[in-house]
């Protein structure tokens, strides 16, 4: 079936291919991508997953032209098979990005040939100033007075939704003030965490908001933005709230960690993923504290427009292509 992405390819007029990516039809789909290459004179294939990486690797046998370029967005543990597909693979990519130092080692620990790997984090193009619109809480029933954090996550274990659901409980024991967790996303889990708000008698404090495609919008109706994952690269959506000069509150994971508690351009709190005491302690700090959220506000942006301006990025990947 037709993704989101190709369907909006297709709506631009930009031509896809799909195929699939199973270990049974490796070889087939290696063969359809060649054919598909050879007939466009492709000089490039960025695979963003291992998966995609080793079919396109596989291409090559068919067409050698392009470069495989291959971008890891994971530090899970891959196991001994993946250790071993990637000694014997990623030689042959032309690179392999991490998108932070600990997707790096990750990378490496994963077997990927340690001489192709270098860190380009992801980016965005930076606002020139805050957006702050509060329209977009009248659909999730968010008050105009209400503190609202959001989290943009799958219903998936990693993402920590229902960690994240204990510590909205212990948040609410510690303050008075209103606010509204929203969590934008769906998933496995979706009913699991719909049950837990319930017993946690929470239904006034967190909204599931689905799946939503107006998060930029949300993102400038919120006042903190949250990660609590257990496992993490570098969150899209982190960035993302950064460049709206939303603060942030996150689990100590390396990516959220270089993103949110930077030296020089602080703009958020850490907490140990599984304490819900402490998540609610950062979460309360930026609700109470308010010369820190300005200038944790004021640092998110600044830090986006430094480090992160998706042009400057853009330009380190098409070297990566040559």
């Amino acid at each position: 079936m037709p993704g989101q992405l190709s369907e909006r390819m297709e709506a631009m007029g930009v031509e896809s291919l799909r195929f699939d990516i199973s270990a049974s039809r490796a070889l087939k789909s290696a063969k359809e991508l060649a054919a598909f290459c050879r007939g466009r004179e492709i000089d490039v294939i960025h695979a963003q997953y291992p998966a995609e990486n080793i079919v396109a690797l596989l291409s090559k046998r068919y067409y050698p032209r392009p470069n495989v370029v291959y971008t890891g967005h994971l530090t899970i543990d891959g196991g001994a098979k993946w250790r071993i597909i990637n000694r014997i693979f990623t030689p042959k990519d032309k690179a392999v990005i991490a998108v932070c130092g600990s997707g790096r080692d990750a990378l490496i620990r994963n077997g990927v040939c340690p001489e192709r790997v270098r860190v380009i984090p992801n980016g965005v193009e930076p606002n020139e100033k805050p957006r702050r619109d509060l329209s977009a809480r009248a659909s999730l029933g968010v008050g105009g007075d209400e503190f609202m954090i959001s989290c943009f996550a799958r219903y998936s274990p990693e993402k920590g939704l229902g960690f994240l659901t204990d510590a909205a409980a212990k948040l609410r024991g510690l303050t008075d003030r209103p606010f509204k967790c929203v969590i934008c996303g769906d998933g496995e889990l979706f009913g699991e965490v719909k049950e837990q708000i319930a017993r946690l008698g929470l239904e006034d404090c967190v909204v599931q908001a689905g799946y939503r495609t107006d998060t930029a919008e949300i993102l400038r109706a919120s006042d903190l933005y949250v990660n609590s994952s257990s496992s993490e690269a570098m969150s899209f959506a982190l960035l993302e709230a950064m460049n709206e000069a939303v603060p942030l509150v996150v689990t100590e994971l390396d990516g959220n960690c270089e993103l949110a508690l930077n030296e020089d351009l602080p703009c958020g709190l850490a907490a140990p993923y599984g304490d819900a005491d402490a998540f609610a302690s950062a979460m309360l700090r930026l609700m109470e504290d308010g010369e820190l959220y300005r200038r944790y506000s004021e640092n998110a942006l600044a830090r986006v427009k430094r480090d992160y301006d998706i042009e400057k990025l853009a330009q380190k990947v098409l070297e990566s292509y040559k």
